[in-house]
């Protein structure tokens, strides 16, 4: 069981999936009516004990369910947080799925919606999808596919780059037409 929770590393960078708050998200650039905002926040993921927040819910029979087994299945409820401690104000929540795309495990393809819950994003959700390179510590980038509230029309990309064992600092690099 320990050995399957350390390999769960991984897969913490899937579940998005968000870097360090820097601060209070604002435009990084205005071009005519599109407007670039840059967020960045933290993702706590918990694999074991009975809080966990991202664990294996399929897979191929007979086979081991782990990050690196093609054809596994991960679900994911993650706080996101302001900075790298659990106890960070939250500023949302990440939803969504892992699968192990890829014979040799090295893909993992992932979708997942990120709802904000701070002041200024209440209610406003991001939509990400794509495929993360497994073994890489490099950061991985995946599409923002939509998005909802303030978000709405967003498009963009996602950037996830493992912090710890546990957080992956994600940064948002999203593009609004208003």
């Amino acid at each position: 069981m320990a050995k399957l929770m350390s390999s769960l590393f991984p897969v913490l960078l899937l579940v998005l999936s968000m870097t360090a708050f820097l601060a209070q998200a604002a435009p990084v650039e205005q071009v005519g009516s599109e407007k670039i905002i840059q967020l960045n926040y933290y993702l706590i993921v918990i694999t074991s004990g009975p809080n966990a927040t991202a664990i294996p819910v399929a897979g191929i029979a007979g086979q081991l369910w782990a990050p690196n087994t093609f054809g596994t299945i991960f679900v994911a409820d993650d706080p996101l947080t302001e900075g790298p401690s659990a106890s960070s104000p939250r500023v949302g929540q990440v939803r969504g799925l892992a699968v192990v795309s890829s014979k040799d495990g090295s893909a993992t393809y992932v979708s997942f919606s990120g709802t904000f819950t701070n002041r200024e994003y209440n209610g406003s959700t991001l939509q990400i999808q794509g495929t993360v390179n497994m073994p890489s510590r490099q950061p991985s980038v995946l599409s923002i596919v939509g998005g909802t509230g303030k978000f709405e029309g967003a498009r963009g990309s996602a950037f996830l780059q493992p912090y710890s064992n546990s957080i992956i600092q994600i940064t948002y690099k999203i593009q609004l037409y208003k």
